[in-house]
């Protein structure tokens, strides 16, 4: 299945590493989702990235970088207009969103499908049966899974209809480099 990785808000020990090999992984992508950080500080980051897989990555914050260094796309949250040319995506959170969405979008993430790994307090109120009568009637954008997903739940996306999946906690929460790669490899494979 399509899968996106998103990098956590706050530095993980390793991160740098996991990001470099999920890059040269299957992956679809990877998302740098680093909210507090600086122009300077992202610009830094994405440096230390490999340049050989710079297309495969978006960032969600300071977009005129993605162009200084010829980077995959741009993401934007789901109050924001995406604008600009190239690879753009969205968060969403209701399927009316969704719905109404005017931008050209490449892709976009809904969630929370299920009950969040990494941010405590943020349950899903998705009906699923739907949630898939209304992804198999869309055909705007390609929606990605965000929110809850595991190995476990794998099945159930795919018979959603989802076009991937979008992680963050499954991957992060795990303190290897090794441990992440696994998990992520694992999810590729469902």
């Amino acid at each position: 299945m399509k899968t996106i990785v998103i990098t956590p808000e706050i530095k993980a020990e390793g991160e740098i590493e996991t990001c470099n090999l999920l890059l040269k992984s299957d992956i679809e992508r990877l998302h740098v989702r680093k909210p507090f950080a600086s122009e300077d500080q992202m610009r830094a980051y994405v440096e230390v990235l490999d340049s050989k897989h710079y297309d495969k990555v978006s960032l969600h914050s300071h977009h005129n970088l993605v162009d200084e260094f010829g980077l995959g796309g741009k993401h934007f949250k789901s109050y924001n207009d995406a604008n600009g040319e190239g690879q753009q995506s969205k968060s969403f959170h209701h399927w009316d969103e969704i719905k109404v969405e005017k931008s050209l979008l490449t892709y976009g993430f809904l969630s929370p499908i299920f009950e969040s790994i990494s941010k405590s307090q943020y349950k899903s109120d998705f009906n699923h049966h739907k949630l898939n009568e209304a992804l198999t009637a869309f055909d705007k954008f390609p929606i990605y899974a965000l929110g809850g997903i595991d190995i476990k739940k794998m099945k159930q996306i795919q018979e959603m209809n989802f076009e991937g999946v979008a992680l963050l906690g499954t991957v992060w929460m795990e303190s290897s480099v090794s441990r992440r790669i696994a998990k992520t490899t694992e999810i590729l494979n469902a």
